[in-house]
């Protein structure tokens, strides 16, 4: 890598360690693989909660040794897997999930094809929606764009960078939200964009060049983020 291009990689990872969520989005995976309570996250509760009902389902998890052969054998020798750490006995949920239930932390690496975004995927802007300035700020061109009921709900895409900014940036989030929050069949589903509330935007004391700077840097994670 080039001097230009080192400069470049240390001003994003320094715009992106000073956010507050960086403990559960650490490099180089960008996720501390862990299960986050929805108290902690904020998000829509109702998939996390359905996985409540697989505690009654649970069995102690087996893994057959490596050494074996295709179809496994009859007598083929099993271990036990180990559960310390992740839950508290082998046929209890993951810390986490319990009592309200949780999701696990997803990770920031190849963003730039994973909109829309969150656990519901509600986090979701159509292409074009948006008109971004030279400094950084934005306006929304396009309100019928917003949100699932402008997006996958009508066959169109979500567009990347426009939805990663709907992640970070408040006053955006809410009226995704409330697009989502207005279509009945969404609603229904529980499909709406909540919750996560780590932003960066004004009210967080960042310059919408700085937003901007660190949604390019989220789109340029991929499986090398070595090389930026």
């Amino acid at each position: 890598m080039g001097k230009a291009g080192g400069s470049f990689q240390l001003f994003h990872l320094i715009i992106f360690q000073s956010l507050r969520h960086n403990p559960c989005h650490v490099p180089p995976f960008f996720t501390d693989n862990r299960i986050h309570p929805l108290s902690e996250l904020g998000t829509n509760s109702a998939r996390a909660r359905s996985r409540l009902a697989l505690k009654n389902l649970l069995v102690p998890p087996k893994l057959y040794t490596l050494n074996n052969s295709v179809p496994v054998p009859t007598d083929a020798e099993v271990l036990d897997v180990p559960t310390e750490g992740i839950s508290d006995s082998p046929t209890t949920l993951p810390k986490g999930f319990l009592p309200d239930g949780g999701y696990k932390t997803l990770s920031l690496r190849g963003l730039y094809l994973s909109a829309p975004y969150l656990h519901d995927g509600g986090v979701a802007i159509k292409a074009g929606s948006l008109k971004v300035k030279p400094d950084g700020s934005f306006t929304v061109t396009d309100p019928s764009g917003l949100g699932l009921a402008g997006t996958l709900s009508v066959g169109q895409s979500a567009d990347s960078a426009s939805s990663l900014r709907a992640l970070l940036d408040r006053e955006l989030r809410d009226r995704v939200v409330a697009a989502n929050q207005a279509n009945p069949a969404l609603k229904r589903d529980n499909l709406d964009g909540t919750g996560h509330h780590f932003y960066v935007d004004r009210a967080a004391g960042f310059t919408p060049a700085q937003q901007t700077d660190l949604i390019n840097f989220l789109l340029a994670l991929d499986d090398d983020p070595g090389q930026i």
